[in-house]
């Protein structure tokens, strides 16, 4: 009786596994890591979607363009420095959210005035989707705040150097006036 449970058990298992016999499973790779980075990977669709975007455009304006496999080496070469910057970014606590990559998007239709729908029709017109044109819009802005951070931590102005600035401005026949308040001191020359 028990041996006959067993058999009941293994049956549908027996049945499953000649079913894939005699129709083997053909597996098929969707994409293939190209480089890690740190905590992140660059896909080969990744690769080939920024290489084709920067050959259309080059193309479009009637750029000359290395070797494909030059033009893929350097793209892989900028990819693997912008993921090194975002993860940085990200360390840093730097974030950009929907609500700021949506005013940066209204900032693009208005100066191009054009309404949204437009703009999307125009993106998607050229080939590029729309949510990954957005993503690529949040990297850049990102990369741009990372920048910046960078660039603000390594500014120093010593007291020296803005009396010297005063000095000269004064010897020139300009009148500077000296604001200060909490958030930052500014320097008004006339």
């Amino acid at each position: 009786m028990n041996s006959n449970t067993n058999i009941k058990k293994i049956m549908p298992l027996l049945f499953v596994g000649l079913i894939l016999l005699n129709n083997p499973v053909k597996a098929e790779v969707l994409d293939t890591i190209v480089v890690v980075v740190d905590d992140s990977v660059i896909m080969a669709s990744e690769l080939k979607r920024k290489t084709d975007r920067i050959s259309k455009e080059s193309t479009q304006r009637g750029a000359k363009l290395p070797p494909r496999a030059e033009l893929e080496k350097q793209v892989l070469e900028r990819l693997i420095m912008m993921n090194i910057q975002l993860q940085s970014a990200e360390r840093g606590g730097i974030k950009v959210d929907d609500t700021m990559l949506n005013h940066a998007l209204s900032n693009i239709v208005a100066e191009n005035k054009i309404s949204l729908e437009d703009f999307r029709k125009t993106i998607e017109s050229e080939g590029y989707d729309f949510d990954q044109f957005r993503e690529d819009i949040r990297e850049e802005i990102t990369l741009s705040r990372l920048r910046q951070r960078k660039v603000d931590s390594r500014v120093f102005v010593s007291e020296r150097e803005v009396k010297n600035y005063l000095a000269t401005q004064s010897q020139q026949g300009n009148d500077c006036l000296l604001y200060t308040s909490d958030a930052a001191d500014d320097l008004l020359c006339v």
